[in-house]
Parts: structure tokens; C-alpha cells; sequence
């Protein structure tokens, strides 16, 4: 009877041997494929339920720099590179202060434009003008119908040597902005004694521009100021100072091209 040990039949053991050799790694083939397939199941498991509570692929997270390294990034090329940057933003800075450089320059054409400063030489007066709602390029013209005009006198009474001031003053009543000229071509201040004889007027040689549009904002003013220097004004341009105007009353007139004539009057006190 055979054994474990000694198997028997009609071979050779050493073919019995091998047999179970074979027998024995087969069966530990199975063992290790069934052991994988069970625990490639439970990761899987596991992976699926990691996945489902984090509702998603977790981020990717970018080492942070070591206390060594510094936190600022340079792009290739270093400092140069930076300086080129640096170059051309403090270059569109001077842009933008060029451009304000450009508006301030633009305000202060308006401001000629209003009036200016200027004396008016054969006026014997000075103009100033018009405190009004910013450029007025592609404005329509203001309409008499939405244009309010108003003139008056800093003061009723004027102690002698008191220069008088005049302000014109143009208010639009409508919903949108519009234009107003206060060039001298298109407005005209004049002074008229009690008599009845005009013995000044903005017209007579005047410095100021011909033409001085100023915007007028939806329901805003805009001004133009006139002082008399307390003389008599000619057109003859190349004739001396008129002589001084006399005590009196002086009916002041404004008159803008396409719109009624505004007035107001004061008195000039005697020494």
C-alpha cells in the first residue's frame, strides 16, 4: 500500500513527485489570485467611497517656497525684466498725467474761451466769463424757450472810485445740456446814462474771443461777469482812455444773439 512518501504505480516516483510539485503550485496560483481579486474588490470599494465624499478628484497642491527661497516670482530674464514692466507701467502713468495735464490745458482754453481774464482796452472794462457746465463741443444750442437770462449788478449803490461788476447769468430750464455763446460776437453788454446816451459797451474793441461757447447743464447756470472801470468807452480803438464817467443812474443791457435783451440798473454815489 502506498504512502504519502512512497507513492505507488508503474512509474518512476520521481514522476509522482514532480505531479504534485506541479499540483502544488497550480493550487497556490489559484490562492493568490483568488486573495488579490478579494482585496482589489475592497480597494476599489474604499477608493469609490473616498471619491463620493469628497465630490471630486482632490486639487492638485503646489509645494509652497522654503523659508530659504524668496516669495516674490521673477520672470526669466530677472530684474531686467522687472525694470521693463516697471518702465512701462510708470510710462502709462505719465500717459495719464499727460492726459490730465491735456484736460487742465483744455480747461484753461474753456476759460479763455468764456471770457478770459483779459482787460478790454477800448471797453475800458474787464470781462470774465462763464462758470458753466464743462466743454460744450457737440452741445445743441440753448432755445429761447429754455433759457432763462438774468442780469444784475453786484451792488444798487457805488461809493466813488467803486468799480461796478455785472453778471450775466444763463439758466437752462430744459432736460438735457445745452450751448450758450458768451463770445462778444454774440453778446453784448452796454451802459446807458440817464440821459439816454449809451457810454459803454463790451463791443467797443473788444480783447475777449469772438466767440466763447459754454455748456449749460440740465437745470444749471452758467455765468459771464463784465467790471466797468468807471470810464467812457469808444470805437476808435486807437483813442485815448475816455474820460470818467459822471454821478449818476446807468441802466445796464444785455443783449444775446436770439434772446430778449435783459436789464438792470445802479447809481453811481457823488464825491
Amino acid at each position: 500500500m502506498g504512502s504519502l512518501r512512497t507513492p505507488v504505480g508503474p512509474l518512476p516516483s520521481a514522476i509522482y513527485w514532480r505531479r504534485r510539485a506541479v499540483m502544488a503550485c497550480v493550487l497556490a496560483v489559484v490562492l493568490l489570485l483568488i486573495f488579490w481579486a478579494v482585496r482589489s474588490t475592497g480597494g476599489g470599494s474604499s477608493n469609490a467611497s473616498g471619491q463620493d465624499d469628497g465630490k471630486g478628484p482632490a486639487d492638485s497642491i503646489t509645494p509652497g517656497p522654503t523659508p530659504s527661497e524668496s516669495l516674490i516670482e521673477e520672470r526669466p530674464g530677472g530684474r531686467e525684466d522687472d525694470a521693463d514692466g516697471d518702465g512701462e507701467e510708470e510710462g502709462d502713468g505719465g500717459e495719464d498725467d499727460g492726459g490730465s495735464a491735456d484736460s487742465e490745458g483744455s480747461g484753461g482754453s474753456e476759460g479763455q474761451d468764456d471770457g478770459g481774464n483779459g482787460d478790454s482796452a477800448g471797453g475800458d472794462g474787464s470781462e470774465s466769463g462763464g462758470e458753466g457746465g464743462g466743454g460744450a463741443g457737440g452741445l445743441p444750442g440753448c432755445v429761447e424757450s429754455e433759457l432763462t437770462l438774468s442780469l444784475r449788478s453786484d451792488a444798487n449803490d457805488y461809493s466813488p472810485g467803486e468799480e461796478p461788476e455785472l453778471r450775466f447769468t444763463a439758466e437752462n430750464t430744459g432736460a438735457a445740456p445745452c450751448r450758450v455763446d458768451f463770445g462778444h460776437d454774440a453778446l453784448t453788454i452796454s451802459l446807458v446814462d440817464d440821459g439816454g446816451d449809451e457810454v459803454w459797451s463790451s463791443a467797443d474793441c473788444p480783447e475777449t474771443p469772438a466767440s466763447s461757447p459754454t455748456a449749460v447743464s440740465a437745470g444749471g447756470t452758467a455765468d459771464h461777469t463784465v467790471t466797468w472801470d468807471l470810464r467812457l468807452s469808444s470805437a476808435d480803438c486807437d483813442a485815448a482812455p475816455g474820460p470818467a464817467a459822471s454821478p449818476g443812474t446807468y441802466l445796464a443791457e444785455a443783449r444775446l444773439s436770439g434772446h430778449p435783451v435783459t436789464q438792470t440798473s445802479f447809481r453811481l454815489a457823488e464825491d
